[in-house]
């Protein structure tokens, strides 16, 4: 079970609160997701925008990374005013947070409008730079097909790759460890899962039902963001102990 985006359901996505809650309810694999400020430093946001998270307008482009503080991405539109202390956090204080759970791994999700904006190179450098001291708990993934090279160029070994459609032509190609797929892309009927060398990550589920289904048919991994919930069942719970 990976937490997508940490523990999303029951707190702000994207959040050291979303991801702590994720660890705290037994979760040993987490997904978050990275753009890039103005002055090129990476923070975990899904957006290229404040509207949905901060509630108000503005790119995260335009906004100098000095200047995040106090950016409050607690999704008032979700869960009113419950989570005041739910900031803008950049990728340096999640990895400080990483290293304290080295039974942790993170799959680092690069956007496509950070790679658009300024450059994939430049961008997968940036972030590669930031996740070096947890760089073994971390996997790089993206719908981006050139951030796989760029990754492996770079020394990780482990990358996934983020299916904009069900193109498995170019994941024979690319070869990732892990393949991402939205369970709506995926063709109706469609069986043959273990027929390929990659590890299937199929999100976003939230039923235990269909978890079940999709390890019968040999998928490996979920992604969810009712994780607290998904880890209740005896099959998936993960151990009680933080490590």
């Amino acid at each position: 079970m990976i937490a997508h985006r940490g523990y999303a359901k029951a707190f702000p996505e994207n959040t050291l609160l979303s991801l702590d809650a994720a660890v705290n309810a037994g979760a040993r694999l987490v997904e978050f997701d990275v753009q890039l400020t103005a002055d090129g430093i990476p923070v975990v946001l899904h957006d290229d925008t404040l509207l949905r998270t901060a509630g108000h307008g503005g790119s995260i482009f335009e906004i100098e990374s000095v200047n995040i503080e106090h950016i409050c991405v607690n999704e008032a539109a979700r869960f009113g005013p419950r989570f005041p202390e739910a900031r803008l956090s950049t990728l340096e204080n999640i990895v400080l947070w990483l290293k304290e759970l080295p039974a942790v791994t993170a799959f680092v999700e690069i956007k496509i409008q950070s790679l658009q904006r300024f450059g994939i190179q430049k961008t997968v450098s940036q972030v590669l730079r930031v996740l070096e001291p947890v760089k073994v708990q971390c996997v790089p993934i993206s719908f981006e097909p050139q951030v796989i090279a760029i990754a492996r160029k770079e020394g990780m070994n482990t990358t996934g790759w983020v299916l904009p459609t069900w193109d498995l032509v170019t994941a024979f190609k690319l070869n990732p460890e892990y393949i991402f797929c939205n369970r709506t892309r995926i063709p109706s009927g469609w069986r043959n899962f273990t027929e390929y060398p990659w590890n299937w990550v199929i999100y976003e589920v939230t039923e235990i039902k269909e978890a079940l289904e999709y390890a019968a048919l040999g998928v490996g991994f979920i992604e969810t963001m009712a994780i607290g919930e998904m880890l209740q069942h005896p099959l998936f719970r993960a151990s009680d102990q933080r490590q």
